[in-house]
């Protein structure tokens, strides 16, 4: 059984309703057509209007019998009905004494069809029209009114071609509820990204950058400073083009589901995600403060966001669906601190054990 649920009047979901339960929320008045629902499987949230077909909300009216005509609620304007034609005068008697009372109108022959001559079938070309013209009839009137109300049912045709507005959807929806980032949730995106770095763009580095001080003729010292600027300049372009396209967010922040926009929610260009990384290179030269700044303001800013006018928001912010914002962490970042935490106790252990076994073995040394 299917479980739905719809928006509110402050746009908050409600529920969860069966399929019962739901069409009798919709007979009981307490939704609308124009309510939004959604249930598993759905892309997006659709008007209840889309779904009154699927549901069987509304029962569609009987045809009405061929002598009367069939009423509707809505539907396309029909032609006037025909004029019945005048019933004969009834005949009347030339002015006499004789008071019998006038003799009713003779009946018109019947329409014989003419007696087949030698065994051969003879066809009438001719014949009288129909009670109730094709225009007319219940079901033809019916399934009119059904394709010209309709324009539902003809998007989820799925026989037909796919049809795309001729407009695209604005990139971000201004003047919404909107959950920041906090300071866990960028922490695990920041590890994500770290574990990326360090197997692709450190390896890239290293390898452009001996590239070019050979090619540059250069000892130990400038194969240093080459590989430093090599991956300095990777990393920046990471940074930089992730942010400024796609979801406007790097690999970590998609895992965790989370972006970098404005202030104002507008995407950032590549120019300002650029300056955003140097302006990171400040936030670590104050032992880090500037990054725990995202744990204290506001809206989640560390030092770099306040300086480039940026924000870290969840991936459904500022878009048509503003419900699907979470505020918790997320069973991904949960994962990932946990592995991050072993990992530096290990690490802690580990250093711990080789200093007192270096101690160990100089005392019996």
């Amino acid at each position: 059984m299917s479980t739905w649920y719809y928006a509110g009047v402050e746009r908050q979901p409600l529920g969860p309703l069966s399929t019962d339960e739901l069409k009798q929320y919709f007979r009981s008045e307490r939704i609308a057509l124009d309510t939004l629902v959604w249930r598993d499987g759905m892309m997006q949230w659709r008007p209840l209007a889309d779904l009154v077909q699927q549901l069987d909300l509304l029962e569609v009216p009987r045809p009405a019998p061929f002598d009367a005509a069939p009423t509707f609620a809505s539907g396309p304007d029909l032609p006037p009905m025909p004029a019945s034609a005048p019933s004969p005068p009834a005949a009347t008697l030339p002015d006499t004494d004789d008071t019998r009372p006038a003799l009713p109108p003779a009946p018109e022959p019947a329409h014989e069809a003419p007696t087949p001559a030698g065994g051969r079938a003879v066809f009438n070309l001719g014949s009288d029209p129909s009670p109730t013209p094709v225009y007319e009839r219940p079901e033809i009137i019916q399934r009119m009114a059904v394709t010209a109300s309709s324009e539902s049912t003809v998007a989820r045709n799925p026989y037909l071609a796919a049809r795309a507005p001729l407009q695209a959807e604005p990139s971000f929806v201004a003047d919404q509820d909107v959950v920041y980032a906090g300071f866990w949730k960028r922490v695990a995106a920041t590890i994500i990204d770290g574990f990326i770095l360090s197997l692709v763009v450190g390896l890239c580095g290293e390898l452009f950058g001996m590239i070019l001080s050979d090619l540059a003729g250069g000892g130990e010292l400038a194969t240093a400073i080459t590989t430093s600027l090599c991956t300095i300049a990777l990393n920046a372009l990471y940074f930089a083009w992730f942010h400024s396209t796609f979801n406007y967010a790097t690999p970590g922040k998609m895992a965790i589901g989370i972006k970098v926009v404005r202030s104002h929610g507008e995407p950032i260009s590549f120019l300002r995600a650029l300056a955003r990384f140097f302006a990171t290179i400040l936030s670590t030269l104050t032992f880090c403060i500037g990054y725990l700044m995202a744990a204290f303001t506001a809206r989640k800013q560390s030092l770099h966001d306040v300086i480039c006018d940026t924000v870290v928001v969840d991936k459904w912010a500022y878009t048509t669906e503003p419900e699907r914002q979470r505020t918790e962490l997320g069973a991904v970042a949960i994962v990932v601190l946990a592995l991050y935490g072993l990992i530096l106790v290990a690490g802690v252990v580990l250093i711990f054990f080789v200093i007192g076994l270096a101690a160990t073995a100089q005392r019996f040394g």
